[in-house]
């Protein structure tokens, strides 16, 4: 007989049972009817408050943990622990020149105020307010007032003031009564009481270590239902208030994202009694992010902890710029030593953004003084550069049984091509992904799966870059992954563009890939010259061919070169060992011929007979992914964007990215997905 209850299950049917159960085994209750009315109300109510009773204390348990709190108070609070501030709503920035038509009359100087308004172009049928934050004066130029590069925001400025009292308000905490802040445009002024007005400025603490007793800062928290709180230091950590105080605190509430790529702006309200402006915009607004979720809370606090306000590793850059520029997407960052050349001494950085493929080089340059330099190691200088975007061209071809699917063959292409970007979704689109192509290929099996018997994917590559027209420039264009070797029915295409031939006159060409025929050693490169060598060493090369000779050259000990005596034949692989001479430590590598293409520039004529300008315009490494453009100069692209691509079959069907290389898709593009469907 059962004489104890079973603790261990909590659900409400199981905790009814186990009364019941206990109960039927005492001796005092061996003649009730159970299953009665009366008797199960009351095991209804001793099974519903133990169960409301674990389910409490089993959320207070999770909530007591940042990796399992739900609720946004519990994670906000247990991330104030580790030191950190959740991210607000960002205001969109835009960069304007704005210029007053002034006349003769008006003064010689003119103020545009903090706070001045102007009026965005109309996103999804509703126009923004942008204001200035800071007052910007300039001096007249002839009738005109020029103000170059003005910034404007997104939001409207709000002001409020609070009446500090020690007795009532001893924490010295003070609560913000808007939700949609943006944090950083927070400023906080403070009066010794309401007769003297005279204000000192107090600024955020971003460090702890640079506070003392006196310094007049304040803190910023979020604290209960979102709302953010200030407040003020103990006498020990930063300047204590005087009692009656009057603290003014002055910060923007914006609409965040939605209001991004705002294009067109007008201003609002006369200024000194002119109306007559004129707004050319310099950057379209960009920066607006949205709240920090609850997810995003519980990874940046660990990663924040994890950094110690440092920018050290490769990781803390990382944490630290999404910590600060909540915009940024996707974030890849090197040292100088791995990047393609070496630049020591030097930390590169590349940021995709959510709303756009790149950032503008005047936001780059304010990541860098107002985020990345305050905490980097003095000694390194940091670069931002542009992701690289790497385009993948998918031609299937699908084979089906037409009588197991419902769908015609447009609406199973519409399928196939869903499937797809749902994979670009999940795996592209970010630093550090990889493509796989048998991934992709089960993606598509899988949207008809008693239908499709099999699919077959021929993944190209595409670089695009753009051209200085009217000027002779050479390219290197990296895929940096290896490439297929061309046929003449599959090779490298390029979009046209204009040049000069050897007489002069303007033709519409294109680039066209002419594979080496031959498999010998083109070239040996020196990867380490060695120390100590006084005699010629002997260089061996072993491989899948045969005939190869070469021959070192030595200065002052070192090997400078090595001269190709014999290119040999029928080499795909090769190896070169340096043995003698006296010396060590040096090593070589060989480029084999059909390792590399040449690139050559050829027109059609009205004959429809191929015609070549240039024979020789440059050059494919295969192996590493290397397109290098000789000295040309190009007139025009027929491209509508003004771009050059480059299409060439990938050798392999695993694509990595690499350092700043994103791996996309581009679903605009209609050949980007082409399906081809095969009956049985």
């Amino acid at each position: 007989m059962a004489d104890r209850l079973r603790v261990t299950e909590l659900d409400f049917d199981s905790i009814k049972t186990n009364l019941k159960t206990f109960l039927q085994s005492q001796s005092e209750f061996s003649d009730y009817d159970f299953e009665g009315s009366g008797l199960s109300v009351l095991l209804d109510i001793l099974a519903y408050n133990t169960h409301y009773n674990a389910y409490y204390l089993n959320m207070v348990a999770n909530e007591a943990f940042l990796d399992t709190a739900l609720i946004r108070d519990s994670v906000v609070s247990h991330a104030k622990t580790l030191g950190y501030i959740p991210s607000s709503l960002t205001a969109p920035r835009a960069l304007i020149n704005f210029t007053v038509e002034s006349g003769d009359t008006t003064p010689s100087t003119l103020t545009v105020p903090k706070g001045y308004v102007f009026i965005s172009n109309l996103i999804d049928n509703k126009s923004y307010q942008y204001v200035t934050l800071n007052d910007a004066t300039v001096t007249k130029s002839n009738t005109q007032f020029i103000f170059e590069n003005l910034e404007i925001y997104e939001g409207q400025l709000n002001t409020y003031s609070f009446n500090y009292t020690e007795n009532s308000n001893p924490k010295q905490i003070f609560v913000l009564p808007d939700v949609d802040i943006d944090i950083s445009t927070i400023t906080v002024t403070v009066s010794p009481s309401s007769s003297n007005t005279q204000s000192i400025v107090y600024n955020k603490v971003t460090d702890i270590l640079d506070v003392s007793s006196t310094s007049e800062v304040f803190f910023l928290q979020e604290g209960r239902g979102g709302r953010y709180e200030i407040y003020f230091g103990n006498g020990v950590v930063g300047k204590k208030l005087e009692d009656g105080s009057v603290i003014n605190v002055t910060y923007l509430v914006t609409t965040g994202a939605i209001s991004n790529k705002s294009n067109g702006f007008v201003a609002s309200i006369p200024l000194n009694s002119i109306t007559n402006f004129t707004i050319d915009v310099v950057e379209v607004s960009s920066g607006g992010s949205d709240r920090e979720t609850v997810d995003n809370i519980k990874f940046g606090a660990a990663a924040q902890f994890a950094t110690q306000n440092r920018l050290v590793t490769f990781k803390d850059y990382e944490s630290y710029i999404k910590r600060n520029y909540p915009i940024a997407e996707s974030i890849s960052v090197w040292g100088g030593e791995e990047n393609d050349p070496p630049v020591y001494g030097k930390v590169f950085v590349s940021i995709k953004p959510r709303s756009n493929y790149f950032i503008s080089e005047l936001e780059k340059q304010r990541i860098i003084d107002s985020i990345i330099t305050p905490k980097a190691v003095v000694s390194l200088k940091t670069e931002i550069l542009d992701p690289e975007y790497l385009y993948i061209l998918l031609n299937n071809v699908v084979r089906y049984d037409s009588r197991k699917t419902t769908r015609n063959e447009d609406q199973l292409r519409t399928a196939i091509r869903t499937a797809i970007l749902n994979y670009k979704q999940l795996n592209l689109d970010k630093f550090d992904a990889t493509f796989v192509q048998s991934k992709v290929e089960k993606q598509i099996d899988a949207v008809e799966p008693n239908a499709i018997i099999g699919s077959k994917s021929v993944i190209r590559l595409q670089k695009r870059f753009l051209p200085n027209l009217n000027e002779s420039k050479s390219y290197t264009v990296k895929f940096n992954v290896p490439l297929n070797r061309g046929t003449i029915s599959n090779k490298l295409i390029s979009t046209e563009f204009d040049v000069l031939d050897t007489t002069g006159v303007r033709r519409t060409v294109f680039f066209d890939e002419i594979p080496q025929s031959f498999s010998g050693i083109s070239s040996i490169e020196v990867t380490d010259p060695g120390v100590g060598y006084t005699t010629e060493p002997t260089v061996t090369i072993t491989g899948d061919g045969f005939g190869a000779r070469a021959k070192a050259v030595i200065v002052n000990g070192k090997i400078q070169r090595i001269d190709i005596e014999n290119r040999g034949i029928d080499y795909t692989r090769a190896i070169v060992t340096i043995t003698g001479g006296n010396g060590y430590g040096a090593s070589a590598s060989a480029v084999i011929d059909a390792q590399t293409g040449t690139l050559r520039t050829v027109y059609y004529d009205s004959n429809a007979q191929r015609q070549i300008v240039d024979d020789n315009v440059g050059s494919i490494n295969y192996l590493t992914g290397t397109i290098s453009i000789n000295d040309i100069n190009i007139l025009s692209v027929s491209s509508v964007d003004g771009l050059i691509r480059l299409t060439i079959e990938a050798e392999e069907g695993i694509i990595e990215s690499v350092r700043n290389t994103i791996i996309t898709i581009d679903e605009t593009d209609p050949i980007s997905i082409e399906t081809t469907l095969e009956k049985v």
